[in-house]
């Protein structure tokens, strides 16, 4: 072959060509390998998000044989670990409404650990929540509302969450965790928990059912901070009706309790 030959312009266009279908190729490659590394860090943090770990409070219940429906009149026998109460999962401030409840809607309602973790595996972390939402978790038959039966004489001890200092998914799943679980003296005191996604601080509460029993009160609020492992900062606890006062009148309150 002629040095003509080697030099044509055809030549060196093709070998050009070749040349970018190689580099594509390569950063095709570059691309797959890393799709395939994030694939693989989120399977692992699903494995890991349902493993617990030394903070993370424990669920008393049992395992237990179930057998649900299947075709041609079957029945297949399913291994679940039911709670010891049914919980309702509900969301509000997701809209501009100005009245409480207008908004409120109820997600589900789990009563076994794995109708929860499938729940809320498929809920968006409380951390990239917009502004102004509320996640009420309550025992099932007990409104997120002050005015409900099971509400009314009671109160919430409260946690004020700087992002710089506590991790709010962290804070919320473990509140979640000893709620759910009932890892406190009195099972039937805790009504639930609500976390408050604000630009100003975000905020989880505790809610009971008689504020007026202060020895009990003290007891769930270490029972909770000693689960959400905290340490040097303080919680509060304010009766419900208190919060029904003007905002000028609550400017004056003090907690009722302190830990």
């Amino acid at each position: 072959m002629s040095n003509n030959q080697t030099n044509s312009p055809n030549t060196k266009i093709n070998k050009k060509v070749k040349e970018n279908e190689n580099e594509n190729e390569k950063e095709k490659k570059i691309e797959d390998k890393k799709e395939q590394e994030k694939e693989k860090e989120k399977e692992k943090e699903k494995e890991t998000s349902q493993q617990p770990t030394n903070n993370t409070p424990k669920i008393k219940t049992e395992e237990k044989e179930t057998e649900i429906p299947k075709n041609n009149n079957e029945k297949e026998k399913v291994k679940s670990h039911p709670l010891q109460n049914k919980w309702t999962m509900w969301v509000d401030g997701y809209t501009q409404s100005r009245n409480w409840g207008e908004d409120l809607v109820k997600i589900m309602e789990f009563q076994t650990i794995e109708e929860f973790w499938g729940m809320y595996e498929n809920l968006a972390k409380i951390s990239k929540t917009k502004n102004g939402t509320n996640f009420h978790l309550f025992k099932t038959g007990i409104k997120p509302a002050w005015e409900d039966p099971k509400n009314i004489n009671g109160g919430k001890w409260n946690l004020r969450i700087n992002r710089s200092v506590l991790k709010l998914d962290e804070m919320w799943l473990n509140t979640i965790l000893s709620t759910i679980g009932e890892n406190y003296d009195d099972e039937d005191e805790v009504c639930g928990a609500v976390v408050s996604i604000r630009n100003n601080g975000d905020r989880i509460a505790l809610w009971t059912k008689t504020a007026s029993n202060k020895e009990m009160q003290m007891s769930i609020g270490k029972k909770w901070k000693e689960e959400l492992n905290l340490r040097g900062i303080r919680l509060s606890y304010l009766i419900h009706k208190d919060a029904l006062a003007t905002k000028k009148e609550r400017s004056s309150f003090k907690p009722t309790y302190e830990i």
